[in-house]
């Protein structure tokens, strides 16, 4: 990407990382670095504190010290494992005329669940709507993991599926405490290498970890500036070490400014708009993979009932008999509370429909998780599923299993074609009658099939709206809901071989997942092509392209409730009270001569 001509008025740089990283010590550590050039200039002067942070030291007589610094009720010191910041909060200096905006983030992986963490994604795009762009996004992460755990992998991922591609550009990892990986990334780099070419694999997006991309800093030297301003007695050897340590992050410092200053920002708009789109696709996902089994069966009970008319060869009166055209009706009810289910054993087949008896947690009262959704990580946080990712029930793995706030009901309805209905009461010939009521059956299976076409037409084009704007697309849920549905029949099938004596619906269902997977991955070869020629598919299309669905003569109406029902199942899950988040600003006016450096063209 070209870097811009001119220096910029204000660079605005958002902080994510794991809780515990030293997100907020970052930022304190980063003001300092900026205000003193030395160590020495630092140890004689007012040292800055932006944020409360607060650390335990071993003084010269090898006894603890809690070393405590600044005030903030943003900030919860008190609870380890727990993200001290409690929301957003922008810190603001001065570089020269430039103004630099910091903002901070509750850490990823608080011990209060996967729901307070899903809770703070949505807290972070609801503040930095706010801003017109962003010039970084910095990932901050520990030197010396070797393994990144499962759950920040999987919250890097959720970070990454909501930023639009246009933000790659502008994303940095910085290494917190490097001094004892000799001021490297360490034994993180290849865990973290490894989650990006898996990112790459499936999405398309590069996310470069070079030297550009990477910065190494020591807060050990900043918390040895605090402890020394709090009494703390050190050597004088540790006093060199620690100066050197101080010199260090500075170039850091200088360098990732000089480095995210002079790149072109991201627009905010394109995550804003990215993120509404991604909530249709998503709230779609299931309900789409559902009318799509739906379809098959009405296709089947149709054929089968033009068959019996085709072969008809009786009176009128056994005619009549054979005209309604049964075709299946979904209703949907609301559970009374949320629900962890196992969808890979103990079932039953009831009036057609497969119950799914396994409840392995039915109280299950676990905030945002998205309900309705297979293979989804964020149940590795259900009191139902161990450490290991299996069921403490039921023993199955957790990608089994659905947290489900609706049920779905299944009953058929004898529709007759209003023509044929005339015909029969103006007293029409038998063969008449006859030709009629096939037509009409003809006219029903092609208008099914029709819709059949434009859904999984529509399908397509949600997947490719996803791989071309977000970095990291969410797991292909339309396929795995095609195979839910798929595994659904055969169990039907296997529950009572004798009246399921037609595989139509289960070859049917085979064959739209199979042309769906081979238009993705020509989808997939274009997009990593970067071939210009392709239709781009913008956010104002996926709106437009839900209401095509609702339209659907047949099967519009039912998508519409049922997307409405997994919405408010949802918010039903969700039921949390959110906090307001509060634009806190604090303006500090730098003295340092370094902005020289780095803006100096």
């Amino acid at each position: 990407m070209a870097m811009t001509t001119s220096t910029p008025k204000e660079v605005n740089i958002l902080l994510l990382g794991e809780t515990g990283v030293g997100k907020s010590t970052f930022i304190n550590a980063l003001y300092n670095y900026l205000k003193f050039e030395t160590l020495n200039d630092a140890l004689s002067g007012n040292m800055e504190i932006l944020i409360p942070s607060k650390f335990t030291v071993t003084d010269e007589n090898y006894e603890f010290r809690t070393i405590e610094l600044g005030n903030d009720s943003n900030e919860n010191l008190s609870n380890i494992g727990m993200s001290a910041t409690q929301s957003c909060k922008e810190y603001q200096f001065d570089l020269g005329d430039v103004i630099v905006r910091f903002i901070d983030s509750p850490g990823i992986g608080d011990t209060r669940g996967i729901d307070k963490d899903k809770e703070n994604f949505e807290n972070i795009l609801r503040y930095i709507s706010n801003y017109e762009y962003l010039n970084g996004i910095c990932i901050l992460l520990k030197p010396n993991n070797a393994r990144l755990t499962i759950l920040f992998k999987f919250c890097i991922q959720e970070l990454l599926s909501h930023l639009h591609k246009s933000a790659k550009d502008n994303i940095v990892f910085c290494f917190t405490n490097s001094r004892g990986t000799l001021y490297r990334p360490g034994d993180t780099l290849p865990a973290l290498k490894e989650q990006l070419r898996k990112l790459e694999q499936r999405s398309g997006v590069e996310i470069k970890t070079n030297k550009e991309t990477m910065y190494c800093f020591d807060n050990e030297s900043f918390r040895f500036l605090a402890a020394s301003k709090n009494g703390v007695k050190f050597s004088k050897d540790d006093e060199i070490s620690f100066t050197e340590s101080w010199k260090r992050s500075i170039d850091e410092s200088v360098r990732l400014f000089e480095y995210l200053s002079f790149r072109n920002p991201h627009k905010v708009q394109d995550t804003l708009t990215l993120n509404e789109a991604r909530k249709i696709v998503l709230h779609l996902a299931k309900p789409l993979a559902g009318i799509e089994q739906h379809i098959q069966t009405n296709i089947n009970l149709v054929k089968d009932r033009q068959k019996e008319i085709d072969s008809c060869a009786e009176s009128i009166q056994d005619l009549k008999k054979r005209l309604c055209i049964p075709q299946q009706v979904i209703e949907t009810r609301q559970l009374g509370y949320p629900r962890t289910v196992c969808t890979g054993c103990n079932y039953e087949v009831v009036n057609g429909k497969v119950n799914y008896k396994s409840h392995c947690h039915e109280h299950c009262y676990l905030n945002g998780v998205e309900t309705e959704l297979l293979n989804n990580a964020k149940l590795l946080q259900c009191a139902a599923i161990k450490s290991n990712g299996t069921c403490k029930k039921c023993g199955c793995n957790y990608a089994k299993h659905m947290h489900i706030t609706n049920d779905f009901y299944y009953k058929t309805e004898n529709v007759i074609d209003k023509t044929v209905e005339k015909q029969i009461n103006d007293k029409k010939s038998f063969k008449e009658t006859k030709e009629s009521a096939i037509k009409s059956c003809e006219q029903k299976r092609r208008q099914l099939e029709s819709e059949q076409k434009k859904i999984t037409e529509i399908n397509i084009r949600f997947a490719k709206f996803l791989r071309q704007s977000a970095i990291a697309t969410f797991n292909d849920s339309y396929a795995e809901y095609l195979d839910h549905f798929i595994r659904e029949e055969k169990i039907k099938k296997s529950a009572d071989p004798a009246n399921y004596n037609n595989n139509a619906i289960i070859e049917g269902l085979e064959k739209t997942k199979r042309e769906y997977l081979e238009k993705i991955e020509v989808i997939k070869k274009v997009i990593a092509a970067n071939d210009s020629s392709d239709d781009v598919i913008t956010p104002e299309d996926i709106i437009r392209y839900e209401k095509e669905l609702y339209n659907l003569q047949i099967n519009g109406e039912t998508l519409k409730n049922m997307k409405f029902m997994a919405e408010r199942g949802q918010a039903f899950a969700f039921n949390q009270h959110r906090s307001n988040t509060n634009s806190h600003r604090n303006a500090r006016k730098s003295v340092s001569k370094l902005f020289a450096r780095i803006y100096r063209r």
